[in-house]
């Protein structure tokens, strides 16, 4: 088999169906892993019906591809490999290509570099930056406010669907709004009907609306408008066991407190404890409050 590679090499493979956060994780941590050990990088970043954009359609990133095809040819001679990485060692070391195939944050070594600190310093694109800034701007700016991430579409894992109904999220805000009045709140939710329900319950709710069809371009792009807004929140009502609200932790610096129907509610929530955002773009910087990650 001719092969297009000449140079070692290491391939993060994500599947057709595979969504934002997953991807996001598995990508950036399979470069940080590359880099450690000087190996080229490359990515499957499957598009289509179950997911339309490419990486560079949604952040300013460079990268080659390599098609789903290839891949599985790939796969034939350099089998998957997954994120514990316990099959690192010498002899694997001597093998041209390694291709990691999973769904779950690679489990990087101490050396390697935090994945998630490049996830902070990527810029997306003017399509997705502007939008984060005038809503924020015109609704958000200026006090803290609570980020409220709720997943209810069908496609969301069983374990989320179960834990984390829209009645928790209704009855938590109404909680948070009955002790203080003034409480402002981001709702991000991917299913319409859903965010509508929220909106009516509970007063002080700002949200995008018309964000497209599930997992088109434009809807994946007004998902990561969703994201940086929840990042530049002071605090996190979120779901149970999904990505995309830790994509959003990760932005803000992992200072944030994620409050979920599993963990629980905090004896005094405190969203006006990290500063407030300026820049909703670069979330993690904060102009007062306490600077310091946990």
């Amino acid at each position: 088999m001719a092969l297009p590679f000449l140079t070692p090499t290491l391939i993060a493979y994500n599947g057709y169906d595979s969504g934002l956060g997953n991807r996001i994780r598995v990508v950036l941590g399979c470069r940080s892993l590359a880099e450690l050990e000087g190996r080229d990088f490359r990515y499957v970043w499957p598009t289509g019906k179950l997911f339309g954009p490419t990486l560079p359609e949604l952040w300013h990133v460079t990268g080659p591809t390599v098609s789903r095809a290839t891949s599985r040819l790939l796969a034939r001679f350099y089998p998957y490999v997954d994120e514990t990485l316990d099959w690192l060692d010498a002899h694997k070391r001597e093998e041209l290509v390694w291709q990691i195939r999973t769904g779950s944050p690679i489990q990087l070594p101490p050396e390697a570099g935090p994945w998630q600190e490049e996830f902070c310093s990527m810029q997306p694109v003017d399509e997705i930056a502007r939008p984060i800034r005038a809503v924020f701007d015109s609704e958000l700016r200026g006090r803290p406010y609570v980020g409220v991430n709720v997943r209810a579409h069908a496609v969301s894992h069983q374990a989320t669907r179960d834990t984390s109904p829209v009645d928790w999220f209704i009855r938590r805000m109404s909680e948070l709004r009955s002790e203080d009045a003034d409480v402002r709140f981001f709702v991000s939710c991917d299913v319409p009907e859903a965010q509508d329900r929220i909106l009516a319950a509970v007063p002080g709710c700002v949200a995008q609306t018309g964000k497209g069809e599930y997992n088109s371009t434009a809807a994946v792009r007004a998902a990561i408008v969703d994201l940086y807004l929840l990042a530049a929140s002071g605090y996190l009502l979120g779901p149970h066991f999904s990505s995309f609200v830790h994509l959003a932790e990760h932005l803000a610096g992992d200072r944030l407190t994620l409050e979920t129907p599993v963990t629980g509610a905090p004896a005094q929530p405190e969203y006006a404890a990290h500063g407030v955002v300026d820049d909703p773009v670069r979330p993690s910087l904060r102009i007062g409050g306490r600077q310091e990650r946990p």
